[in-house]
């Protein structure tokens, strides 16, 4: 019997990695419509957004789950630097019947070059008498459909089988580090809950900004953990978000010094606090904002670890991915007005 160009190319442990499937399935990916590059574009099967396609979705099997945090904040950003998150990574996907179900329609059509490649695993049965599972490209989640698809460099192609136990050689495959990288991504951290003194409609010129975290705010540590339990695969990694230093941005030339930084007290039993009442730096405001405000910055820089388990308090992963660290801001309105005095 013939040995197609893809099963050729089939990843495995003892042989060849995804670079040789990449030369072949260039061709047989010109020849696919694109609503099925991709396990058949955007589908509605396994959650996220659906475009309404044939029914198998492109989104991961992935799911997170995050402890602390705030649900409505944009996912964490680098403190400094730039990082960028995985936008696919190959994944088991699809059952030897899911495939059976799916693969003809889905892959080819009748003309395209794939149809031989469809016929023989027919013949196989789309491996059914076998442990395992079909892998194919995931996208992240926690992107849109269209960032997620154009940053993804995979190279689109057919599905490959994988034994039970075996994982791709080569190409950016889901494991601890991979979901180390997508919890960075899903985790949303507040904005520093603080309280400015004076109030902010009263602050006066040559008079500190004192800031404080309140003791029933006290700020906790945000943990999420991405974990995937699919198709005979099993993984997690937890990125945990440690708070540990404020800084206070003036927002205006007319102050001295422009900014101050501040380390963060306590622990993550009763919460991390800061008081800069008696600190060395504080802003202090020069000139009066006239009839406008001054947008006064305060911002949490958040050290960030991870490791490879859903337990956050499992032990540090020192190998890659090296997470930067977090960084959360908001911006507060500061009235400043010139302190009256009475002359007699």
């Amino acid at each position: 019997m013939s040995v197609s160009p893809v099963d050729k190319a089939v990843v495995r442990r003892s042989g060849t990695g995804l670079a040789a499937a990449l030369s072949v399935t260039a061709v047989l990916l010109a020849t696919q419509p694109a609503s099925a590059q991709g396990a058949g574009g955007w589908g509605t099967d396994g959650g996220g957004d659906s475009d309404g396609g044939d029914g198998i979705s492109s989104w991961s099997h992935v799911k997170v789950v995050t402890t602390g945090g705030d649900s409505s904040a944009p996912s964490m950003v680098p403190a400094q630097g730039d990082w960028t998150p995985p936008p696919c990574w190959y994944e088991p996907r699809f059952t030897p019947e899911e495939m059976a179900e799916w693969g003809p329609g889905t892959w080819t059509h009748p003309e395209s070059a794939q149809a031989d490649w469809i016929r023989e695993w027919e013949e196989k049965e789309w491996n059914k008498d076998k442990d395992g599972a079909w892998w194919d490209v995931a996208y992240n989640k926690e992107m849109s459909k269209d960032e997620a698809f154009q940053a993804c460099e995979i190279l689109q192609g057919n599905p490959f089988w994988m034994d039970q136990g075996d994982i791709p050689d080569d190409g950016p495959s889901i494991s601890p580090a991979m979901l180390a990288e997508i919890a960075y991504n899903a985790t949303r951290l507040p904005a520093p809950p603080v309280e400015l003194k004076p109030d902010l409609a009263r602050q006066k010129v040559n008079l500190p900004v004192h800031a404080t975290f309140r003791s029933d705010t006290g700020l906790q540590r945000v943990a999420t953990t991405a974990s995937i339990d699919y198709l005979g695969v099993q993984y997690a990694a937890t990125t945990v978000a440690t708070p540990k230093e404020l800084r206070l941005d003036a927002g205006t030339e007319y102050a001295e010094p422009g900014s101050c930084t501040y380390g963060l007290s306590g622990g993550a039993a009763g919460g991390y606090d800061v008081d800069t009442a008696d600190a060395d730096c504080n802003v202090t405001y020069r000139k009066s904002s006239g009839e406008g405000t001054y947008p006064l910055e305060a911002s949490l820089t958040w050290e960030v670890h991870w490791t490879a388990s859903a337990d956050p308090d499992g032990p540090p992963e020192e190998g890659d991915p090296q997470l930067p660290d977090g960084l959360s801001s908001g911006t507060y309105d500061v009235t400043v007005k010139e302190i009256q005095t009475v002359v007699r």
